[in-house]
């Protein structure tokens, strides 16, 4: 699987998909809604829910 297929995200691939340059937007995102998953120490985002949030912000 390659990394435009990954399911689940780092705050940085969310940036490099979003063309993102600052991880304080990813911060805002999520207090805004964007849910993510804690496993252990790690923080990931999976990939649906970035695209329901995407969706959601849709105008």
């Amino acid at each position: 699987m390659n990394r435009a297929e990954a399911q689940w995200l780092t705050y940085q691939q969310v940036m490099d998909e979003l063309h993102i340059g600052s991880v304080n937007t990813v911060y805002k995102m999520i207090n805004d809604g964007l849910k993510v998953t804690s496993i252990g120490r790690l923080k990931r985002i999976e990939r649906k829910e970035l695209d329901k949030y995407l969706a959601s912000k849709t105008i």
